[in-house]
């Protein structure tokens, strides 16, 4: 019918959405290492092998060796819709994320590898439905009761809302290389390759509270409404890597690192259609959507008071107007900005705090788009330890909490969240 048509094509166009993000834009994410999480700004760091993916060229101030690091992240993540006449709609199932990184470092030149989630993450599970799976039900139910001959009989309730994001995750794999062109000022560049996957589920059921009469109506006219809908989708791409590391002084190190725009195409694979219209939509097997990463300049100062403590300050700018992101009319360009302080308690301990700001450069009606994960600004608290028994093995325990503002559209729908994270990782250095 014309009208499952119109909804499943809004549905359509509404796209695959992301899980946690702790900081970045529209679409990245910047929680790549168990250091980031007990810091929050690691973009002038020069002490582990994660800086692999925020200061590369900064990996020529460590020591000499290879180094192997593996971390584990826990997520905790309450997302809600507040939508008129249906409540709060939301969500608490968690994502465990984890990252590696490998460095070998030798007098002036020095090799990388990094796995990290730069977009996407994790599941989320609306049993009850979202503001996504109201506005379904709401046209389904609108545009069947035009098409009812003229009766008192109407569609009228809606029931049996769920919406699932089983998989929403984007895998990077960066490779490159530093040089140390002077003992103050070396220099990085490299490739990193994504690769991403994108899947969704959904549906609803639209009745009617009392039966249809006959005539006007035929047999089965009492039977209810039931558009389910079943994507995947899946994109990859390569982009660059720059960066630049200079040791102003003892106690001032200063860092940039450019990561290009990745551009996403993604593929569409329509698995359930119950009203099997989606290839009338353009919505057919192998019909594409570009959804970028967008590329980042991130900036750091790291000043050393004493030899037992340090302060970092970052800012990192998301380059999303230069993307090209279909799943929104308007946005970019994001950014954080953020400190932190790390004390040196002992040989073997060491302590870290870190706070973050994110703009999120997305206005509040452009949130339907995505609502199961809302775009927000966010007010981040980051803290950790780093165990070292030994000149090999380095253990960091972090964690951190995430606020975030909520935001409401012109259409009353409240959009909120909340995430909290634990986090471990290890590092030896053979």
């Amino acid at each position: 019918m014309k009208f499952v048509s119109t909804v499943l094509c809004v549905l359509l166009s509404f796209g695959l959405v992301a899980a946690p993000a702790l900081a970045g834009g529209i679409i990245n994410k910047a929680n790549h290492s168990a250091d980031y999480i007990r810091t929050l700004n690691r973009y002038a760091a020069t002490d582990a092998a994660d800086i692999a993916a925020f200061n590369p060229a900064g990996i020529m101030e460590m020591d000499n060796g290879t180094y192997a690091k593996v971390d584990l992240m826990y997520f905790a993540k309450d997302y809600s819709n507040t939508v008129p006449g249906f409540g709060e709609l939301d969500q608490d199932t968690p994502s465990i994320i984890p990252t590696m990184f490998l460095v070998h470092k030798q007098d002036r030149w020095a090799g990388f590898f990094a796995f990290t989630i730069p977009a996407g993450g994790g599941v989320l599970d609306y049993e009850e439905g979202s503001a996504r799976t109201v506005a379904l039900a709401q046209a389904v139910m609108a545009g069947a009761n035009a098409q009812l001959p003229g009766t008192d009989y109407d569609y009228d309730q809606i029931s049996d809302m769920n919406l699932k994001i089983s998989a929403s995750t984007v895998y990077g794999f960066s490779m490159g290389g530093s040089f140390a062109a002077t003992d103050k000022v070396s220099f990085a560049a490299g490739l990193r390759y994504a690769k991403g996957t994108r899947e969704f589920e959904g549906g609803v059921t639209i009745s009617a509270s009392q039966a249809a009469p006959s005539p006007p109506f035929p047999a089965g006219a009492n039977d209810p409404l039931m558009p389910e809908l079943q994507l995947a989708e899946d994109a990859d791409s390569w982009c660059g890597i720059l960066g630049v590391n200079a040791a102003l002084t003892d106690k001032l190190n200063a860092a940039v690192t450019f990561i290009s725009n990745a551009d996403m195409e993604y593929e569409m694979d329509v698995k359930k259609d119950t009203m099997g219209i989606a290839p009338a939509l353009g919505y057919a097997d192998g019909s594409l959507r570009r959804i970028d990463i967008p590329g980042l300049v991130g900036g750091g100062l790291s000043y050393q008071f004493t030899p037992a403590f340090k302060v970092d300050a970052n800012y990192v700018v998301y380059l999303e107007s230069d993307a090209e992101i279909d799943t929104f009319g308007e946005y970019g360009d994001s950014s954080d900005m953020g400190f932190a302080a790390e004390y040196l308690i002992s040989p073997r301990w060491k302590a870290s705090a870190g706070y973050m700001i994110t703009n999120v450069e997305l206005e509040a009606n452009e949130q339907i788009n995505e609502p199961e994960e809302p775009k927000l600004d966010a007010n981040s608290v980051g803290a950790g330890v780093v165990f070292s028994p030994n000149q090999m093995w380095d253990v960091t325990f972090a964690g951190m909490m995430a606020t975030y503002d909520s935001q409401t559209d012109g259409l009353g729908i409240t959009y909120e969240k909340s995430v909290w994270n634990l986090t471990v990782g290890a590092q030896y250095r053979f």
